[in-house]
């Protein structure tokens, strides 16, 4: 849910000098920015890196589903495969098509709008696997 909020300026030599005085807000900024850093990274490399829709998929999945929960937990999916699609860049058929095939395998179970993931270490194959495949395609042949 959207909720009003309010965006304040601060000039540059202002935010450095209250990062210097305060040396415990210098560690929240970097810490931020670390996190920020990394997400983008990672959305990079799902959507840059990966060729494969089913590596797309699987690496979504694993990203959004808590790594935590046992392969029966089920968390509520709240994106429709269209919006799922949208985020990784492909058609909401391939998204839809791409869960059946892992239903089939046994490596995710839907009811409603309830996923669980039944086989992590599957998902994380599909992904490790075209990782690994990209840059044996990339490598000069001897």
């Amino acid at each position: 849910m959207m909720q009003p909020g309010l965006i304040a300026f601060v000039p540059r030599s202002s935010m450095l000098q209250f990062m210097h005085d305060h040396a415990e807000v210098a560690m929240r900024v970097a810490e931020h920015l670390s996190d920020s850093y990394y997400t983008a990274h990672e959305e990079v490399r799902t959507l840059g890196l990966a060729t494969d829709t089913a590596q797309k998929l699987a690496r979504f999945l694993l990203a959004w589903y808590p790594r935590t929960a046992g392969k029966h937990a089920g968390y509520a999916l709240a994106l429709t495969h269209q919006e799922i699609g949208e985020t990784i860049r492909v058609a909401r058929q391939t998204v839809t098509r791409i869960f059946s095939e892992f239903r089939k395998r046994h490596m995710l179970q839907t009811k409603g709008s309830t996923l669980s993931i039944r086989n992590r270490r599957a998902l994380e194959e599909i992904v490790h696997f075209f990782h690994t495949r990209e840059f044996d395609d990339r490598s000069p042949s001897s």
